[in-house]
C-alpha cells in the first residue's frame, strides 16, 4: 500500500470517526464530552499503531474495538468513581439530558447500571444493530459470551422495569 493509499485510509477513518464512532461512543457513555474524548484517543491510539497492522484495510475495524474498548474502561471507572462517592455521601449528577418519556428515561438509568460489558453488547446489538459476531470482534470475546451478556442484560432490564420474563 503507498503513501496516497495511507493517507486516503486515514482521512476515510477519521470521517467514518467523527459520525460512526461519535455515535456509538455517546449511546455507550451518555455524555458527549467523554464520547468525544474516547473517539479521540481511540483514533490516536489507532493512528499511532497504524504501521503496525498486517492487515491495513482493518484500519476501520480496529479503531472501533480500541474506541469500543476504551468506553467499557470509561463506564468501568465511572462505577468505581460513583461508589465511592456514595460512601462520601456525595450527590451525583446525571450525564445524559433529561428524558420527556418516564418509561425510557427509567431504561435509560436501568441501562446506565448494567455491568459495562453488558451494556455496551446491548448498546451495539439494539442501539446500533450490529450482530453478534460482529460485536463478538470488537469486545474481543467469543459470540457465546456476547449472547450470554445480552440474555443476562435484558433479564436484568425486564426485571428492573417490572416486564414479564
Amino acid at each position: 500500500m503507498g503513501e496516497a493509499d495511507r493517507n486516503a485510509a486515514v482521512r476515510r477513518l477519521v470521517d467514518e470517526a467523527s459520525r460512526g464512532g461519535f455515535a456509538i461512543a455517546f449511546d455507550l457513555l451518555g455524555d458527549r464530552a467523554q464520547a468525544e474524548d474516547a473517539v479521540q484517543d481511540a483514533l490516536e491510539r489507532t493512528l499511532a499503531g497504524y504501521h503496525q497492522l498486517r492487515e491495513p484495510h482493518a484500519l476501520h475495524a480496529w479503531f472501533y474495538r480500541v474506541l469500543t474498548n476504551a468506553c467499557i474502561g470509561m463506564l468501568r471507572r465511572r462505577r468505581v468513581a460513583n461508589a465511592f462517592a456514595r460512601l462520601l455521601g456525595a450527590r451525583g449528577e446525571p450525564t445524559a439530558p433529561p428524558v420527556a418519556d418516564p418509561d425510557h428515561a427509567r431504561l435509560l438509568g436501568q441501562l446506565d447500571a448494567l455491568p459495562a460489558m453488558q451494556k455496551a453488547a446491548v448498546v451495539l446489538r439494539y442501539g446500533h444493530d450490529l450482530a453478534v459476531d460482529e460485536i463478538a470482534r470488537l469486545l474481543d470475546v467469543s459470540s457465546e459470551t456476547v449472547k450470554t451478556h445480552l440474555k443476562r442484560a435484558l433479564a436484568r432490564l425486564r426485571a428492573q422495569m417490572g416486564a414479564p420474563t
